[in-house]
């Protein structure tokens, strides 16, 4: 058929588009299961969730293909101790929320266990 020829500086904005537009993915994904945390049901009815994964899976996947094709290499980034502890508490009082209307014994049960797999999961990836 036809070739299509991008300059380096074409390739390297639609990889910075694509990162953006991934955030703009993330950040309404978090928003969305917040907002669902809260008040269930607000959001799920509207939107559904698999479509926001999809297409956060898409994006991922384009930014994969245009860094290899243009070559960019991210080094990596430490991990930011404090947001993590703090999502971490949110996470736990979102999951609280959710089991609320079940017997007090018992969610607080599964929520020991809940943080007892996510500690674990941490020091396993950490090391």
């Amino acid at each position: 058929m036809f070739k299509l020829k991008l300059h380096q500086s074409s390739i390297i904005i639609i990889y910075k588009l694509l990162v953006d537009l991934l955030f703009i993915f993330l950040f309404f994904f978090a928003l969305t299961l917040l907002a669902e945390g809260l008040i269930p049901g607000i959001v799920s009815t509207h939107i559904s969730f698999s479509r926001i994964i999809i297409l956060s899976s898409l994006d991922i996947f384009a930014i994969y293909l245009v860094g290899n094709f243009s070559k960019i290499n991210i080094p990596s980034q430490k991990i930011n101790k404090k947001t993590t502890v703090f999502l971490a508490v949110l996470g736990i009082i979102l999951v609280f929320n959710s089991l609320i209307k079940l017997n007090l014994f018992l969610a607080v049960f599964i929520l020991i266990l809940i943080a007892i797999s996510g500690y674990l999961i941490y020091k396993n990836i950490l090391d």
